[in-house]
Parts: structure tokens; C-alpha cells; sequence
């Protein structure tokens, strides 16, 4: 038969609801932990537990714990909305200066897209269609054999245009 300490058994929330009520009555932890049969470590991390959060209900998770709380996503997002030209590295740096707790670029990134911002790739110049290529070739032979002065004045005349 197995020895009790190596199987690992969670309490249901009845029995932790119990331990807590035998706790505020005042009674000690080792005492409750020998009534109930479990060690008196367990029921210490529990009382502390309540203490601290004033529930008794286990947590459930699986995975890795984040490496950002709900507040630093929302700074994260609003620090991207104010300047959209930062970069996820720059805006990693900030959070990490303000928590205090290292976050990488690809955290950061992460989070952005959780909070609907997406990275785009700056463009360059506006694409130009088929029919946008054949009017600029069209203007550059009618204009390829002016001089000097008929560029100047064209110039004048766009820039006059302009204001």
C-alpha cells in the first residue's frame, strides 16, 4: 500500500471551507491538520492563502504563468496608441521600466495583437496601376526635350498651383 504523504490529493472546497471555519473559531493549525489527516504544511499554505486573498477556492491554471498582468497589456496597448511610430522593442523597454519586471519585444507583440493592433510594413510609394504607368510614359516623352527655362517656368507654375 502506498504511503499516504506520496499521493498527491487536492481538497474539495467543502473540506477547505471546513478548515477555514475551524481556523476562525481559533483553533491551532496542527490541531485542525490531525483532525482532518492531512499535513500541517497544507493547512498552513491555506490559511495563508485566505489571509491573503479571503478566499479559499483553489486557483485552477495550466501552462506557463504570464509574463504580464491584465494592467501591463492595457499599458502596453496604450502606450501604442500614443505613439504609433514606437516599436515593439521600444515599448518593452518602457513596460520593463515601469513594472520593473523584464518583458521581451515578442511579449509585447503579442499582446498588441491581443489588444487589435497589428504591425504593417511601411510602404514606400503608392503602387501604380498599368494605367498610371502608361500617362506618366506619355508625359516624360512629351516633356523629355525641354530646356531649362521652360522647366523653370513649370516650377513657378506648380508651385503657384500649390498655395
Amino acid at each position: 500500500m502506498a504511503n499516504n504523504q506520496s499521493v498527491k490529493r487536492h481538497l474539495d472546497d467543502f473540506t477547505r471551507g471546513r478548515i477555514i471555519g475551524k481556523l476562525e473559531e481559533g483553533r491551532s493549525v496542527t490541531s485542525v491538520a490531525a483532525e482532518f489527516g492531512i499535513a500541517h504544511s497544507i493547512v498552513s499554505r491555506l490559511w495563508r492563502q485566505f489571509q491573503t486573498t479571503g478566499t479559499s477556492i483553489r486557483g485552477y491554471s495550466s501552462g506557463r504563468p504570464r509574463g504580464t498582468t491584465p494592467a501591463d497589456d492595457r499599458y502596453i496597448v496604450l502606450q501604442a496608441r500614443r505613439n504609433r511610430r514606437q516599436t515593439a522593442g521600444e515599448i518593452a523597454g518602457h513596460t520593463t521600466q515601469a513594472t520593473g519586471r523584464p518583458i521581451s519585444r515578442f511579449t509585447v507583440a503579442r499582446r498588441l495583437h491581443g489588444g487589435g493592433l497589428f504591425a504593417r510594413r511601411p510602404v514606400r510609394c503608392v503602387p501604380l496601376t498599368p494605367a498610371h504607368r502608361r500617362r506618366r510614359s506619355l508625359w516624360c516623352r512629351e516633356h523629355r526635350n525641354w530646356r531649362d527655362n521652360e522647366w523653370d517656368e513649370y516650377s513657378l507654375q506648380m508651385r503657384a498651383d500649390s498655395v
